[in-house]
């Protein structure tokens, strides 16, 4: 399984009780696709297909894995699922779009008088309830003796616009110098 191709969606935890439940720590800002006869990628089982799932409560039995002994095996397994199946499975709104769809979009710091590239999302890591928008900088602004990759806060006081298209900031840049 190449890692970059595939988007960790959940963690499987414990054991819980004795018909093979299992407690899922869901990656995913759409809880909506965990549902019976979906199916998810992993790196040691091959594809697993969700039996049963329990939103309330997180619990997961998946099929061919309904007994405590067989659903043992699964445990600190991770589930990923591909960008399009990620799509074809969540419901996007007009204009939304999965977090994964703007890695790779430039980064722009715009100013009263324009407007400076700061680089490119690499990574999106949430930290808490708040997620940070990692950008591998610029290699103009590296040969200035600035950090190769720095953090953005997805606020509203940094963060204007957000796309697969480009990201937006202001006051940014002050970041980036202050990192």
């Amino acid at each position: 399984m190449k890692q970059s191709s595939f988007l960790l969606v959940a963690k499987i935890g414990r054991l819980v009780g004795v018909n093979g439940g299992l407690k899922l720590h869901i990656m995913s800002d759409f809880p909506s696709i965990f549902v019976p006869k979906a199916s998810f990628h992993t790196k040691s089982f091959g594809t697993l297909c969700i039996h049963s799932f329990n939103l309330a409560k997180n619990l997961v039995q998946f099929e061919g894995y309904v007994s405590r002994e067989s659903a043992a095996k699964l445990v600190h397994c991770e589930l990923y699922s591909t960008l399009e199946e990620s799509k074809a499975m969540c419901e996007l709104k007009e204009g939304e779009f999965l977090w994964e769809e703007i890695i790779g979009a430039d980064v722009c710091d715009r100013f009263e008088n324009g407007e400076l590239k700061l680089g490119k999302i690499k990574d999106i890591e949430r930290i808490g309830t708040l997620d940070y928008l990692l950008v591998a900088t610029d290699s103009a602004l590296v040969s200035k003796g600035l950090n190769k990759q720095f953090f953005i806060p997805n606020v509203e006081h940094f963060v204007l616009s957000l796309s697969p298209n480009g990201v937006f900031t202001h006051n940014a840049l002050g970041i980036l110098e202050q990192s």
